[in-house]
């Protein structure tokens, strides 16, 4: 194995077991604050205040990395999920809660940009898509497994010796993240430089527009999918199973997805064509009714998802140099807690007022429309992200 490949499987690795950890918590939070006697709106505020902290420190903590090294902000990162699961076990009220849940949002927001930058970093001239297939597949694989472990661990050890697995879980992750070695990629003033260039590239606008637009439709599925289903009388286990079915497609969607972009030497188009196809999918899901089609319909959502989210990726890497590359993912990172967060609030007074048919339209239209504005952004873009990422 290269160097180069032993670097991605170390942050592959480092992914998964730092995200399973994380996300142990994901279901937990919210049950664990209502059992103290925190009402459905804390619980909201208490979520809302981990996505919002995650998205608008990604910016600058990838920035960050830029200036000090991918390495310091992995550790930080994780050490910040060790310290906020073991304060999870002993803080009880809602306001303690949102702090604490919060300054974990930070551990998410110093370790993502770091890690897809390395992924980046590290890649092979022609092979950035598989390398963020893997990457992205770890990841997902994560968040499938952590809530999975958190669940088993509250249910039989209690909510504070989940959050304690929880934050030795992520411990692991610190202790193996203490042997990886990556080199520098420039000095400060070069990150200060780029910085300003960055702005001004409209190829890096476009992958953050299109990754808005299609987290915008997930948010509005993750979040009213479970309400539409119960509405039409679907067991809570039926709806768990058309969630296994989109998680799963989504995750082995990614390394063919990784393939094709690096045979083909293109991302953008399949970025914006897996956008505007989710798109499509999330209008038709209210008007699906037949159990199998339902399904068929859900998978393909999954497939084209996990697409058009590995070719942003790339295509993000692939717009910078690597000196400016952990500024661009914190921003890919942003987009993504942006998009859920317009896609699980703004769509919710629609779908209140007029129904889920005409919600989840909206949400589709809205989403194409960033994914249009994406490809002409690409189109005059000043990166041809057609070429080989080039570390």
């Amino acid at each position: 194995m290269t160097a180069a490949a032993s670097l991605v499987a170390v942050v592959c690795t480092l992914t998964f077991v730092h995200f399973a950890a994380a996300q142990m918590r994901g279901p937990l939070v919210p049950l664990y604050a209502v059992a103290h006697g925190v009402t459905a709106t804390g619980v909201g505020f208490i979520v809302a205040a981990h996505m919002a902290v995650a998205g608008v420190a990604s910016i600058p903590l990838g920035h960050a990395s830029d200036v000090w090294g991918r390495r310091i902000l992995l550790l930080s990162g994780m050490a910040a999920s060790v310290v906020t699961s073991l304060l999870l076990a002993i803080v009880e009220d809602g306001v303690g809660l949102a702090v604490v849940y919060g300054l974990a949002g930070l551990g998410v927001a110093a370790f993502t940009p770091s890690a897809m930058s390395l992924v980046a970093d590290a890649a092979r001239p022609g092979a950035a898509g598989r390398a963020y297939a893997w990457y992205a597949t770890a990841h997902y694989g994560a968040i499938g497994v952590g809530p999975f472990l958190g669940g088993l661990a509250a249910e039989y050890l209690g909510y504070p010796v989940a959050f304690a697995a929880s934050a030795a879980g992520a411990a692991v992750a610190f202790v193996l993240g203490l042997a990886i070695r990556v080199a520098p990629t420039r000095g400060p003033s070069a990150a200060r430089a780029t910085f300003r260039e960055v702005r001004a590239n409209p190829s890096v606008w476009a992958g953050w527009v299109v990754a808005a637009s299609g987290l915008l439709t997930q948010g509005v599925v993750f979040t009213f999918f479970p309400l539409l289903a119960d509405a039409r009388g679907l067991s809570p286990a039926a709806i768990g199973l058309v969630f296994l079915i989109l998680g799963i497609a989504n995750t082995a969607a990614r390394v063919p997805a990784g393939w094709l972009v690096d045979r083909t030497q293109r991302s953008a188009p399949y970025a914006v064509g897996g956008v505007l196809a989710g798109c499509v999918a999330t209008a038709l899901i209210p008007h699906v009714t037949a159990p199998g089609l339902l399904l068929a319909v859900i998978a393909a959502y999954g497939v084209v998802s996990g697409s058009a989210g590995v070719a942003i990726g790339v295509a993000l890497a692939g717009a910078t140099p690597p000196a400016a590359r952990g500024i661009v993912m914190g921003g890919y990172s942003t987009a993504l807690y942006l998009g859920l967060a317009v896609g699980s609030f703004a769509l919710g007074p629609v779908i209140t007022g007029y129904g889920y048919a005409t919600g989840f339209g909206v949400g589709a239209v809205v989403g194409a429309v960033g994914a249009l504005i994406a490809a002409v952004l690409w189109t005059n873009g000043a990166n041809d992200v057609r070429e080989p990422l080039t570390a």
